[in-house]
């Protein structure tokens, strides 16, 4: 293998302890094996003898890259292009980062917050027009991802939706705008990039993207259609199962002996899922809110002494609800509580056994929570680009290959 030149993009402080004297840098750098983002932990001395630690951290990184990706028996020579100048900027960085630490350590009182905590390499007009288009793609990538990792989200599709320009065939640059489009609910204008993404690179991980892209359109039969590609490909893959799973609490059927097939192939791995990933949101119950309860009486129907201790928990995802932002209003759904209950029961997932208590509510609450959700004999809308071929159940026709059955 010839040497393998690395591309400095960004840098950004992640973390810093006074107390400890150590500060945390994450960055991101590619090279001919593509786009990398590491982080890495420094104790504070002087610029240029941290921005040396820096660079030397970069290059292992690198050599370790490419001894898990290639079978060669002797490691490429690794320079950084353009190294002189990387130095230069990684020295003034961090003399501005130590500048803030330095001056809010010796302060007295509350500890000040650092601002100056990022670095774009390609920052300037001078030295980004120079760059090829292949570097040019990887600027947009880089800079969507520090975007969306601070929920930027428009932001974010403005930078992707550039590196495409230069790209448009890239799978992590089509699945980092889907999922930016999805995190700003345009649900529709995300579909293309997941389906994009699962044909660049058609894998489970992939593929269930695309299929919980579906799940939030409503799109519940495709989605089944590709839970079953994923399960041709890997017979064994828990996503497809849950998957499955998803779709049928979705759709009001059962649901729970799916779970716990799941759980007696790999409870860690399920327990893990239904905290962070399943969703209990049921649609069709959360578009009126005279039919949903306030959180004095969620917290009194599932026996929480104060209204606040429910809302932290629901604010920190832990419990089904319906946030308005704008209003400022939070709301919650009977059903749902009911069935992040029974879930959380059957697989004790907080280690406790949770009970609702009707006795504290009255009939009124009761008759509001009681009501069940509307149900429609048709789809209020429609992929206005069908891509799926609807003359064959199993087949997907996006991929051109048959979705094996069960």
């Amino acid at each position: 293998m010839e040497a393998i030149t690395l591309h400095l993009l960004s840098t950004y402080l992640k973390k810093w302890s006074y107390q400890e004297n150590k500060i945390s840098i994450s960055y991101s750098f590619f090279s001919e094996l593509g786009y990398e983002r590491n982080m890495i932990d420094m104790r504070i001395s002087s610029p240029q003898v941290m921005a040396n630690e820096f660079l030397n951290n970069l290059i292992y990184k690198a050599k370790d890259l490419i001894d898990n990706t290639n079978s060669v028996e002797r490691t490429p020579l690794i320079k950084l292009n353009n190294e002189a100048e990387a130095q230069r900027k990684l020295v003034l960085f961090l003399s501005k980062i130590l500048k803030e630490f330095n001056t809010n350590k010796r302060s007295r009182g509350r500890l000040r917050m650092i601002s100056n905590r990022s670095m774009d390499f390609f920052y300037n007009d001078y030295e980004y027009e120079p760059a090829e288009d292949s570097v040019k793609f990887y600027i947009h990538l880089n800079r969507g991802v520090n975007k969306m990792n601070g929920d930027l989200w428009t932001a974010a599709i403005e930078e992707l939706n550039q590196a495409l320009v230069f790209n448009p065939d890239h799978p992590i640059a089509n699945k980092y705008l889907a999922e930016a489009y999805l995190k700003s609910q345009r649900l529709e204008e995300a579909l293309p990039f997941f389906l994009k993404y699962a044909e660049l690179e058609e894998s489970p991980e992939s593929l269930n993207q695309l299929g919980h892209a579906l799940i939030k359109m409503g799109e519940y039969k495709e989605a089944i259609k590709i839970f079953k590609r994923i399960k041709s490909i890997d017979p064994g893959s828990l996503l497809a199962r849950i998957g499955e799973a998803q779709v049928a609490y979705l759709s009001g059927k059962p649901y729970l002996a799916q779970l716990d097939k799941i759980g007696k192939i790999d409870m860690d791995w399920l327990e893990d899922y239904l905290k962070k990933e399943w969703v209990y949101t049921i649609p069709g119950y959360g578009d009126d809110e005279k039919k949903m309860w306030n959180a004095a009486t969620a917290a009194r129907y599932l026996g929480y002494e104060r209204p606040f201790d429910l809302t932290k928990r629901a604010f920190n995802d832990e419990i089904p609800c319906y946030f308005d932002s704008e209003r400022g209003t939070i709301r919650f759904v009977k059903t749902e509580l009911d069935n992040w209950i029974i879930i959380n029961n059957r697989f004790k997932l907080d280690g406790v056994e949770y009970e609702v208590y009707v006795d504290r509510l009255s009939e009124q609450e009761l008759a509001v929570g009681s009501i069940r959700r509307k149900r429609t004999s048709k789809k209020a809308k429609v992929l206005k680009h069908s891509v799926f071929d609807d003359s064959a159940d199993d087949q997907v026709s996006v991929l051109g290959l048959d979705a094996a059955d069960d």
